[in-house]
């Protein structure tokens, strides 16, 4: 039985799951979870936000797709370059609130 709150204790094995597959697209990508699970707020209708900075966004959607058929759990990707995480999410999400993986 999926248990919501067992999920979100292991966000960061998740998290280093998902890095293990964007790193075969792009080692020096940066990744970080952020979100409700971060700050222990889940619900049963959340999911984990998993931020990916990479300068390969060309790569973006096969990212997605490897990720989405290799991870069975409830995520949401954010794969952005560095420049869109600096003019945009930066304001957004407080670096406090960044967990980095």
């Amino acid at each position: 039985m999926f248990s919501y709150k067992a999920n979100f204790k292991n966000y960061i094995e998740i998290g280093r799951k998902i890095k293990e597959i964007v790193n075969s697209f792009d080692p020096n990508a940066k990744l970080y979870i952020f979100g409700s699970a971060v700050k222990g707020k889940n619900v049963a209708s959340s999911d984990i936000d998993i931020l990916i900075i990479t300068e390969k966004i060309e790569l973006k959607y096969e990212i997605m797709v490897k990720v989405f058929k290799s991870i069975d759990e409830p995520i949401e990707l954010h794969i952005i370059t560095r420049e869109i995480f600096d003019k945009w999410y930066r304001r957004f999400i407080p670096i406090e609130e960044l967990v980095e993986i």
